[in-house]
């Protein structure tokens, strides 16, 4: 059944996670074939109309339209992919958020919290609405009694007694008897009871844990919540995507303004004490991540694990949104620099003036700002991955059996490939980010410049080539070292890591419902530990998304071994 599968790797939200990884290798292609167009353009200027030259520059430039073009195509619909997954956790998520903050709290503050703000009334009034759509919708029985009993509740909602008796009327009562023809009517009842079920399950789990300190601290978690909660519904990005990667937004939502929020964003500091004074959401998010996970670790407990990762997947979600809108705009200025520039030589080779071919020369300086974003993107992923190299070389040390020890080191093996294909793209965007201004200097003043006027072109040649190279390097790790991967690539990574995997799952499993399935509530437990391994060890920097994939299912299926 489609809804029972193991999640892909779209489902997989993080910093600098798996398909993101692809556009600093594009930007640094693009940036490098921008850098050769003005370097040899340099040498067709300065070399009395060298023809060659010219054509390679203008061949180069056209390249860099295409490559700028895919980059900004292919990050808008991984800021689409995030921007999902933040309307999935205000959709799915958030309430649950609320519903933990609200169970750590003592008694007199939950007392003290308003009807329209309890967590657990909100999602059972939608539940309730819900049902009594359906029951008009068939045309069954008039809910005024089951309207009755619940607004009694809904009064006494304090009173423990009252949800038990409500919770039985619900069980013994509406289900068996008013409603039972009607299996879809029934469902919706299903629903109120788990809800009252997960209410019963959440205040017992607390009630006798509570102490004075993390009640205080709960309080303060909860209401910045329901402050946040305005800020993040129109945050949210709603409505349909064309051909992929196309979507209307709003203004403020627009990729310049997002990318200029971005750079505000790095004057902000997010603290777990409070919203800081106009700080923006993506900074007011990593706060209520930290006081989460503060409030975890004093209260300790099942409860609030769960909530302080789907809080730093939001975070991760909306970071990794404002950087996809800068990464557009960066894709967005090569693109348009290079139309500039290969319009400019087509209008210079007509038998214009000479100074439109040195203006489209200088427009390309703007493809500068997206080799310093490769460059800068390119070393987050050099540093995981010597970081994954280092814990893989331990393990190697450390696995059990002759077959474990080759499995680990072929994959340390693979993972020092893509650190050489890393230093590679790192050098040859920094050639290009030296490069492009050198080479315009040299254009511009070159009576001024002592330095001989062939070492920009050089750079520039050297960073092409090395960007080629690594692009070929590309194929041949992806059609030839990745090719004779094992079939059991993911039971072999998982399993040297089992018994921290298992660890993982003991820290996310959380007690049992009698309402739904043991085997639903047994993934859901496994696609959390998924999601915390995956997050720890960083192997999607490493593997293609078919061979991640396969320790990602293979961790959200049990760890369950294969003969």
């Amino acid at each position: 059944h489609i809804y029972v599968q193991p999640k892909s790797v779209d489902s997989i939200v993080d910093d600098f996670a798996v398909q993101a990884q692809n556009f600093a290798n594009s930007l640094t292609l693009a940036s490098a074939f921008s850098a050769g167009a003005v370097a040899f353009n340099l040498i067709d200027i300065l070399g009395d109309g060298n023809d060659v030259a010219g054509i390679i520059s203008a061949i180069v430039g056209a390249l860099s339209i295409v490559l700028s073009f895919g980059t900004m195509a292919n990050v808008s619909q991984y800021k689409i992919r995030n921007e999902e997954a933040r309307i999935v956790f205000h959709d799915a998520k958030f309430q649950g958020v609320k519903k933990a903050a609200f169970c750590l709290m003592g008694n007199t503050e939950r007392q003290g919290v308003p009807e329209r703000l309890n967590p657990f009334l909100a999602h059972m009034d939608a539940e309730v609405q819900k049902f009594i759509d359906a029951v008009k919708y068939y045309g069954e029985e008039d809910p005024k009694s089951f309207v009755e009993v619940y607004n009694e509740f809904k009064h006494n909602r304090n009173d423990p007694t009252a949800l038990d008796e409500f919770d039985r009327l619900l069980t013994t009562y509406f289900i068996t008897e008013v409603y039972h023809k009607n299996s879809y009517v029934q469902e919706h009842l299903v629903n109120i009871h788990r809800g009252c079920d997960e209410m019963q399950r959440m205040l017992s789990s607390t009630s006798e844990k509570s102490n004075s300190t993390h009640r205080v601290e709960a309080a303060h978690l909860f209401y910045r919540l329901n402050r946040f909660s305005s800020i993040l519904a129109t945050s949210l990005q709603r409505g349909p995507t064309r051909f992929g990667f196309l979507k209307q937004r709003r203004f403020w939502h627009w990729d310049c303004t997002v990318a200029v929020r971005y750079f505000y964003n790095m004057f902000c500091c997010a603290s777990a004490e409070g919203p800081m004074p106009l700080s923006p959401i993506q900074t007011e998010s990593l706060g209520i991540a930290m006081q989460a996970k503060e409030l975890s670790e004093i209260a300790g407990g099942e409860i609030m694990r769960r909530k302080v990762q789907d809080l730093y997947q939001l975070y991760h979600a909306t970071r990794e949104s404002e950087i996809a809108s800068l990464v557009f705009m960066s894709g967005f200025l090569v693109f348009t620099a290079s139309w500039i520039f290969s319009i400019a030589r087509i209008v210079g080779r007509a038998g214009g003036p000479t100074r439109v071919e040195e203006a489209g020369a200088w427009a390309l300086l703007a493809s500068t700002v997206g080799a310093v974003l490769a460059i800068f993107h390119l070393l987050r992923k050099l540093v995981i991955l010597l970081g994954l190299w280092s814990v893989l070389g331990n393990k190697v040390s450390e696995a059990p059996t002759a077959l474990s020890k080759e499995n680990i080191s072929l994959v340390r093996t693979v993972t020092m490939t893509q650190i050489c294909l890393t230093t590679l793209r790192v050098t040859a965007a920094t050639g290009a980010a030296v490069s492009l201004p050198w080479a315009l200097a040299v254009q511009a003043y070159d009576d001024e410049i002592d330095a001989a006027v062939e070492l920009p072109f050089y750079v520039a040649l050297g960073s092409v080539s090395m960007a080629l190279f690594a692009t070929i390097a590309f194929f041949g790790v992806e059609y030839v070292v990745r090719y004779r991967l094992p079939p059991k690539l993911g039971e072999f990574v998982c399993e040297a890591f089992r018994d921290e995997i298992e660890d993982a799952y003991k820290m996310m499993e959380i007690t049992p419902n009698d309402v739904d399935p043991k085997q639903a509530q047994e993934r859901e437990t496994w696609e959390y530990v998924a999601r915390d391994f995956l997050h720890k060890y960083r192997f999607d920097t490493v593997f293609a998304a078919d061979r991640f994939g396969s320790i990602l299912q293979y961790i959200q299926s049990g760890m369950d071994r294969r003969d």
